[in-house]
């Protein structure tokens, strides 16, 4: 608590500098004066305008001034101005334009207009966002797919607003430090948490989430490379994940196949546990969220049939391989294996074509598809760089990215 108490006091100087370099509204809290206190520089009270702006960067030079108390954000923030830009990100942004985000933005909605988020929170949200706008563009499209992950996983509303908290708030940190600071990175979830903290929001597991956010199950996060974390915290890391994925709009066909395999723990062709970044538990709303692109009842079919199709071709490829390599008969059976194919039934999970036409059935074939044609992206490369065999669907070799691909329904 010291050490995090020290930190808040050791950027109280650089926040100051932030506000004023931020050009938000602000003045000054207290008089400022001389060491003695006999000579007032700027009064209580004073707007900082341009002019006073330049007063007071001699001051600081001089070492007079530098601390938050001093000076504050007189610039007041309406809901629709916290709001505004969130509802703008989802409407024009590429890498959210495909999912189903109603009842999602309706709860970050009413999240924001019911007040709330204390003043102090929000101060340090403005300046966050004038300090790097493009990270604070993250943070909320981190905002919006981590509450749908949340909306997906049947979250109650106040769990859905404890994680709200926690996506918003995690960033705020950054607005304590310098831009080039080294070590930023390493720092900002404790201020974060902190400014949290003394804000006035004393929810012990958003204030442990904030604190964890950029942790992995793996332990290769940080600050303190965790290998518990709050689920909270793990959905903050599947976000961001995937703006790393999506980055200049880029894989937004193959993000959602690749967060799943993240939280895989297991290589379907080895048989090994590996190290996964977020609980197995949180690939079902991503199987969910997945779900929400097939909009109607032909859309399905025709998907499932797309699925049906692809497999069948799939478990041709494996009667196509005799050799002596003991490791493509192994995977090859292991495939058979999985999809149920025996010597008397060619049939992906022993199942017809029509029957497909029950929507029930269907629905469960595109799942248990899907996860079969995620297990057999994982090593789909493997196929093709170390065996020289590619997994080939009528003729054509396939990789990784294909069977990535392939869990996104047809339009």
């Amino acid at each position: 608590m010291k050490i995090n108490n020290q930190l808040m006091k050791d950027t109280s100087k650089q926040f100051t500098s932030n506000i004023l370099n931020s050009g938000v509204e602000c003045g000054i809290n207290k008089d400022i004066t001389d060491p003695d206190g006999k000579r007032v520089f700027v009064k209580a009270g004073t707007k900082i305008t341009d002019k006073i702006r330049l007063k007071l960067d001699k001051l600081k030079q001089k070492g007079v001034i530098g601390h938050e108390d001093e000076i504050s954000i007189t610039e007041k923030k309406t809901n629709q101005d916290l709001l505004g830009p969130i509802l703008n990100l989802a409407k024009t942004n590429p890498v959210l334009k495909n999912f189903e985000l109603k009842d999602t933005l309706v709860t970050i909605s009413d999240f924001i207009n019911n007040d709330s988020i204390p003043k102090n929170i929000v101060d340090h949200l403005s300046i966050f966002s004038h300090l790097n706008p493009a990270a604070f563009e993250n943070t909320l499209l981190n905002l919006v797919f981590g509450t749908h992950i949340g909306k997906a996983n049947n979250y109650s509303i106040i769990e859905l607003n404890e994680l709200i908290s926690v996506l918003f708030f995690e960033n705020i940190g950054y607005a304590r430090l310098h831009p080039n600071m080294k070590n930023a990175k390493l720092v900002h979830p404790i201020l974060s948490k902190e400014i949290v903290k003394i804000a006035g929001l004393d929810n012990k597991l958003v204030l442990e989430s904030i604190e964890q956010h950029e942790e992995k199950l793996d332990g290769s996060g940080y600050p303190n490379k965790l290998t518990e974390i709050h689920e909270y915290a793990q959905i903050s890391q599947i976000a961001n994940q995937y703006s790393q994925l999506t980055r200049n709009s880029q894989n937004i066909e193959t993000a959602i196949g690749e967060l799943y395999l993240l939280g895989q723990g297991f290589d379907f062709r080895t048989s090994q546990k590996i190290e996964s970044i977020f609980s197995s538990l949180l690939q079902k709303p991503l199987l969910a969220i997945m779900q929400e692109s097939i909009q109607t009842k032909s859309h399905q079919q025709a998907y499932g049939n797309h699925l049906y199709d692809q497999l069948t071709k799939v478990i041709r490829w494996t009667n196509t391989f005799s050799g002596a390599d003991t490791e493509m008969n192994c995977i090859q059976a292991k495939l058979r294996s999985t999809l149920w194919v025996s010597e008397t039934s060619q049939k992906p999970f022993h199942i017809n074509r029509e029957d497909l036409n029950d929507n029930n059935i269907c629905r469960m074939f595109i799942n248990d598809a899907r996860k079969l044609v995620l297990q057999i992206s994982q090593f789909a490369n493997y196929f093709n760089q170390k065996l020289h065999f590619p997994i080939k669907i009528d003729n054509i070799s396939t990789n990784k990215e294909y069977f990535l691909k392939l869990v996104n329904p047809i339009t």
